[in-house]
C-alpha cells in the first residue's frame, strides 16, 4: 500500500455507525461489512483528500499512547476495506 494513496469509499457505498460498530453496505452486492470503532474512525478519515500517511499522522496525534500500533492497524483496516471492495486507493 502506497503511503501517498488517497483512500475513498466506492460510489454509493452506505456506511452507518450502529451501537459503536461500523456497518458498510456495498452498493452492488448484498455484502455487509461490520467493523469495530477503530475501523469506523479510520473510515471517517478516508475522504479521498487525505493520504494514508496523513491518516496515520492524525491518529497518532489523537492517540499518542498507541503510536506503535496505529501504523499496522491503519494498513490492516485499509486492506480489509479494499479487499471487500468498499474502498479504493487513488
Amino acid at each position: 500500500m502506497l503511503e501517498t494513496s488517497r483512500p475513498r469509499p466506492v460510489p454509493d457505498c452506505q456506511a452507518e455507525i450502529m451501537e459503536g460498530e461500523l456497518v458498510i453496505i456495498h452498493p452492488d452486492s448484498t455484502q455487509v461489512l461490520h467493523s469495530n470503532p477503530s475501523a469506523a474512525l479510520i473510515w471517517k478519515l478516508c475522504d479521498g483528500q487525505r493520504t494514508v500517511t496523513e491518516i496515520k499522522q492524525l491518529l497518532s496525534e489523537a492517540y499518542p499512547e498507541s503510536v506503535e500500533q496505529i501504523n499496522a492497524d491503519v494498513n490492516e483496516t485499509l486492506q480489509l476495506f479494499v479487499e471487500n471492495r468498499v474502498l479504493v486507493l487513488d
